[in-house]
């Protein structure tokens, strides 16, 4: 232990002389995490659109309003032709056109379909998306509406009458879903990439030469090397938490201790991985590289961004080899949910192998040489 504690010394004393490293790791998670954050959005408004209203009918005009007096549709103008239009949405002024038909007021009141086409710009699916369902809304509503009006229907609700609760994240904030899962995302980038050239980096200094006389095991030096990371990734966890409650107003539903004590069980799995790449890198360009390759993989199949389930079976089984993944559902699931250590212990317990296999491999990886 005391072997233990001398190599852990060292390396924490070796940091403090990078200052700039220092900064680096205190710097790099808050930039991240703040301009990822805030750029990260899928709560897509103010879609630029351009209506052509060949009817120019008080029905029409309604239609407009109704989307105009959402967050979601600014009219930014108004074209006579379909030329127009194509050209405003071709040049990008527009994201959205709106052709509503010329017998769209008439058709309204005679009780036939009144017909209007949406033409959004489907080069960004996930606006494109939201811009159709949103107008899907719209028109089915004043469809109802007149519906109701037709059949005489008197009560306050429709015939068919369901209540719509989302638990956890009721007003569907992007930054709810998004931060937590942040949090895993910066400390996987900028702990696997501190750590992944560390045992290059003696082997080229020739330290790692003056490692070989002492007593110190493999198994010692490689969590020597880890301890002290172990403690910078706390620092790092403890800013990023700060700035998900002040910056983003993001509330931890559960308990503190348990998000701390977990998210360690992660951090070990990750710097065990970057001591396992620079295990194999022959120089710190390697290394770089290397941990360049692990990291978007980690992003793409972690569940970050894309749903696990919808990736297709190949790539659903490869996720387990991500600790991320793990990682993931902890974090959202103490963060968001509020869940116990007790309900989240599937991911817990493959966090746990996946960490002791990790650090394991890097021990068996490790030779105590200098080539």
């Amino acid at each position: 232990m005391t072997r233990l504690i001398a190599l852990t010394w060292k390396e924490l004393l070796q940091l403090k002389r990078d200052t700039v490293s220092m900064k680096l790791i205190v710097g790099i998670p808050l930039m991240q995490l703040i301009i990822f954050g805030y750029a990260i959005n899928y709560d897509v408004k103010h879609l630029t659109t351009v209506v052509l209203d060949e009817s120019r009918s008080f029905e029409s005009r309604e239609l407009v309003a109704k989307m105009d007096a959402t967050d979601y549709f600014d009219i930014v103008g108004r074209v006579d032709s379909f030329d127009e239009l194509q050209q405003a949405v071709d040049s990008a002024r527009a994201s959205v056109g709106l052709v509503i038909d010329h017998d769209f007021g008439r058709d309204r009141h005679r009780g036939a379909p009144a017909k209007a086409l949406l033409i959004v710009n489907a080069s960004d699916s996930t606006t494109s998306t939201q811009a159709m369902s949103i107008v899907n809304g719209i028109s089915s509503g004043i469809s109802m509406g007149t519906l109701r009006r037709k059949a005489n229907w008197t009560w306050a609700s429709m015939p068919v009458d369901v209540r719509i609760r989302p638990w956890y994240n009721p007003e569907l904030k992007t930054s709810n879903f998004i931060i937590p899962g942040l949090i895993v995302v910066v400390l996987t980038f900028t702990l696997i990439q501190f750590t992944a050239g560390s045992i290059v980096k003696e082997r080229e200094l020739g330290t790692l030469e003056q490692l070989q006389v002492t007593p110190l095991t493999r198994a010692q030096l490689i969590v020597g090397k880890i301890l002290p990371f172990v403690l910078i990734g706390y620092v790092q966890l403890t800013l990023l938490v700060i700035a998900m409650r002040w910056l983003f107003d993001v509330r931890i539903m559960g308990s503190l201790l348990a998000l701390y004590l977990l998210v360690g069980l992660f951090i070990a799995a990750v710097l065990g991985l970057g001591i396992l790449l620079s295990t194999i890198a022959q120089t710190q360009t390697q290394a770089t590289q290397l941990s360049t390759m692990v990291l978007l993989p980690f992003v793409f199949l972690s569940g970050f961004i894309f749903p696990i389930g919808g990736m297709p079976t190949f790539f659903q089984w490869l996720t387990y080899l991500v600790p991320a993944k793990y990682a993931m559902d902890i974090v959202r699931g103490v963060i968001l949910r509020g869940t116990t250590a007790a309900d989240l212990w599937q991911p817990i317990g493959l966090l746990s192998l996946y960490t002791f296999g990790i650090v394991g491999l890097a021990v068996l990886r490790f030779k105590k040489t200098a080539s």
